[in-house]
């Protein structure tokens, strides 16, 4: 029987370990290992927090969720010996469009006024499923977490991941299998532009969520476990 390797899970923008809790309940981890990207400010203590979890001689699965798709791409970039397989759910590996960060500009400048607040529903139906807006296993947790962690994590999260560089070539070039997981009502990472990376991405492993946006981990657990699954052997 071969040796499982450890799974190192990171979170996205806003995110702790709540948006993990439904997918860990349903995958047999041995050795499950979180990154709390929520405490850091920079991008510089995302990655140390990151690399604190690898041992020297070790292989690691790499599971980034959202901006933590970004992280784990870094990771797996400066760490390459340590890598046993990458999975980046509702990331796109090419950085963030010129709208995307016209957007991230407006919201730090609101929330350097202090004039936002991130647990408001016409923020939160940017990444949530119109389907599930009222339902606390999603919507709710979404809410909590922005409460909990409040505006100085989300200004702390988009100013350390943007602008956003391209993973495209680093990805490319690593030398594990790499699974990327689109959801189909993903306005935030669209699935047409993750399909649109395929032949950048020839050994990379492609998986589209139907039903779902961007917080398909929470909206669409069981799909998004069974990819996982089969990535990490479990």
């Amino acid at each position: 029987m071969s040796v499982q390797h450890p799974v190192l899970f990171f979170p996205g923008t806003l995110c702790d370990e709540r948006i993990f809790l439904p997918l860990w309940r349903q995958l047999n981890i041995a050795q499950r290992r979180y990154v709390p990207l929520q405490w850091a400010s920079s991008q510089e203590e995302m990655l140390a927090l990151s690399e604190d979890r690898i041992l020297d001689n070790e292989k690691v699965h790499l599971v980034g969720y959202s901006m933590g798709g970004f992280i784990a791409s870094l990771v797996a970039q400066r760490n390459p010996h340590n890598i046993a397989s990458v999975t980046l759910i509702g990331y796109n590996p090419e950085g963030l469009s010129k709208e995307e960060i016209a957007k991230r500009k407006q919201l730090t400048s609101m929330l350097k006024q202090g004039n936002f607040k991130p647990d408001n529903d016409a923020y939160l139906s940017r990444f949530i499923h119109p389907s599930r807006l009222n339902d606390d296993k999603v919507a709710g947790v979404v809410k909590s977490m922005a409460q909990d962690l409040g505006k100085t994590t989300l200004l702390n999260h988009t100013l350390a991941t943007t602008p956003r560089e391209s993973t495209v070539k680093a990805l490319a070039k690593i030398n594990a299998p790499t699974t990327l997981i689109a959801a189909q009502q993903d306005a935030i990472a669209p699935a047409t532009a993750i399909a649109q990376l395929k032949a950048q991405l020839p050994k990379a492993n492609f998986q589209v969520i139907e039903n779902a946006g961007h917080m398909m981990v929470l909206e669409q657990t069981d799909a998004v476990a069974s990819i996982i699954a089969k990535q990490i052997g479990v």
